[in-house]
C-alpha cells in the first residue's frame, strides 16, 4: 500500500490531525446537545460525568496532536 516509510509517516501524520479535528468537533457537538437536553434541575448531579467525558475527548485529541508534533514533525519526514 505504501511504497516507503516516508509515505507511511505522512499518512500517520495526516490521520492524527484528522482524528483530532473530527473527534474534537463531534465531542463538542455531543456535549452541547447533552447540555441542551438535560433539564436544568438535573445538571448539578450530571456535571461530573460530563466533565470526565470532556477531559477524555479533548485529552485524546491533545495526545494525538502531541504525538504528531514530537514523532512526526514535517522537518523529520522531509529530511529522511
Amino acid at each position: 500500500m505504501f511504497s516507503n516509510k516516508k509515505d507511511l509517516k505522512k499518512a500517520i501524520r495526516f490521520s492524527l490531525l484528522l482524528y483530532s479535528i473530527l473527534i474534537g468537533l463531534a465531542g463538542t457537538a455531543n456535549l452541547i446537545a447533552a447540555l441542551l437536553i438535560i433539564p436544568k434541575s438535573d445538571l448539578p448531579y450530571l456535571i461530573e460525568p460530563l466533565v470526565i467525558i470532556g477531559v477524555f475527548i479533548y485529552g485524546s485529541c491533545a495526545i494525538a496532536l502531541i504525538i504528531r508534533l514530537k514523532f512526526f514533525s514535517k522537518e523529520k519526514i522531509i529530511n529522511k
